[in-house]
């Protein structure tokens, strides 16, 4: 097969799998959901053990891995509490920005160049959002911005970007020397055992678990099988192609939640939205690409 059929089915399992998982979370707790999905995601890939290599991660990788997995488990819960608030079509276009944050902190620790495709990648995402945060009543040029940042869901979002942002730059250190089926298995055991430890804090502990299951366990568990199968189409396809290739058809899931999601969950001003959404679609492209 080639790449990019692999990129497109990870596109289509992503979009699919950001459906599914804001009908599941219209009537789950946020906390509840991230936990019994990460220990089914660990679940589903504990098979994938026998292609592992344990010998490869030293006590540098696991704290590396530790690492990224406590930066990726508050990402996850603030995009899920963000997700679960708002409109599918509202939030999707925003994690459009996320190469922008990879890009910034990739130039200043990283020491890699900003290039003004990139810069214009940039100001056509901020372009995009503005354009999604534009209401019938506005009055000022200002009032989109203004809304923007007076959600806290918008800022979770953002915030839960700038946090991926670190963990890529983690997972580019790691998977220089660790095989991806190995990483994958020690982030995903240490994402379960990172919500166990804060559904156990900041919750009900077992309770909240034993309510996941009970109200929302056949969801969440498509959620996890749709989640675990578009990284595996994606590792295949940035296999056999680069990651400038594949990265922008994988996010083009954004535009397939936005359009479809907003429809099924009768939302307002879809065609708007998917509008805002192709600019930042375009503006990640610049981002990538550049």
């Amino acid at each position: 097969m080639e790449w990019y059929i692999f990129a497109g089915l990870c596109a289509i399992f992503g979009g699919i799998s950001s459906i599914v998982e804001k009908k599941t979370l219209r009537k789950q707790h946020a906390m509840e959901f991230s936990t019994v999905l990460a220990i089914f995601n660990f679940i589903i890939v504990t098979p994938l053990i026998i292609h592992a290599d344990f010998s490869q991660m030293t006590t540098k990788y696991y704290l590396i891995a530790f690492g990224v997995s406590c930066i990726g488990s508050i990402a996850f819960l603030l995009i899920a509490k963000s997700l679960r608030h708002m409109d599918i079509s509202q939030a999707s276009p925003l994690l459009n920005f996320g190469p922008v944050f990879v890009a910034i902190l990739a130039f200043f620790i990283l020491g890699e160049k900003i290039t003004a495709v990139q810069i214009s990648g940039i100001l056509l995402l901020i372009f995009g959002s503005y354009i999604l945060e534009i209401n019938h009543g506005f009055q000022n040029i200002l009032d989109p911005i203004r809304n923007m940042f007076n959600s806290k869901h918008t800022i979770y979002i953002f915030v839960a970007l700038i946090l991926y942002a670190f963990s890529s730059m983690g997972d580019k250190i790691i998977l220089t020397s660790i095989s991806p089926v190995t990483y994958i298995i020690v982030v995903q055991f240490f994402l379960a055992v990172n919500f166990l430890v804060m559904i156990t804090f900041f919750h009900d502990g077992i309770a909240g678990i034993r309510r996941g299951i009970k109200n929302a366990g056949y969801w969440i568990l498509v959620v996890a099988i749709l989640t675990t199968s578009y990284r595996l189409f994606q590792a295949q396809a940035i296999s056999m192609a680069f990651v400038s290739l594949v990265i922008p058809i994988k996010r083009t899931s954004t535009l397939i939640s936005t359009i479809i999601g907003g429809e099924l969950f009768h939302e307002d001003c879809i065609l708007k939205k998917s509008i805002a959404c192709i600019i930042t679609l375009l503006g990640a492209y610049f981002v990538i690409i550049g």
